[in-house]
């Protein structure tokens, strides 16, 4: 069960991964260009920026290229037995799925008057990853690597994951809070 979970991370690495990317390249002009939606509320935020959201899809497919490279040297086939079509496709459906889930969850949460920071348990952990996997389906290289269980394991240990990972840089004084 250890080896499956290991492999469901490593799968979902470029839907993990962009975020990171996003807060790294982020700030640069705001996707809702500053405007309210018909509630009066910010549509995203300024936290949401074109820069970030692109960044973070770039981001997460150049994890995925790094991922391939490395199956390649050591003769490791996940990302590597799918033709180069195929598994950008799916490396962009993946990062795109993050990003847009991720963005989903700032529109909700300023429905709900979440301020901009603010820890939302599950649609933090899962919206993203959400996104990621339904995007993804629409793909044939998705149902060659993923199977039930590995989407099962995906959900359910991805709050797990994303809760040490944002505990993990707080205590580092990467992140000002630990969510």
């Amino acid at each position: 069960m250890i080896f499956e979970v290991l492999k469901v991370i490593w799968l979902l690495l470029p839907a993990y991964t962009p975020n990171n990317f996003a807060v790294i390249l982020g700030g640069i002009k705001p996707m809702d260009f500053g405007k309210n939606f018909i509630d009066g509320k910010r549509i995203f935020g300024d936290g949401k920026t074109f820069s970030g959201f692109f960044g973070g899809i770039l981001g997460g497919i150049l994890v995925a290229n790094v991922q391939r490279l490395i199956e390649n040297a050591i003769e490791f086939r996940y990302f590597s037995a799918l033709g180069y079509l195929d598994f950008i496709i799916l490396v962009i459906a993946l990062s795109c799925g993050a990003m847009f889930g991720d963005l989903f969850g700032s529109f909700i949460k300023r429905r709900l008057n979440f301020e901009r920071g603010r820890s939302f348990p599950v649609v933090d952990q899962l919206t993203f990853l959400l996104f990621s996997l339904a995007f993804a389906s629409l793909t044939n290289a998705f149902w060659f690597l993923f199977t039930s269980l590995d989407i099962l394991i995906g959900v359910l240990i991805t709050p797990v994951l994303h809760v040490l990972v944002n505990f993990l840089a707080f205590k580092l004084k990467l992140k000002e809070v630990p969510w």
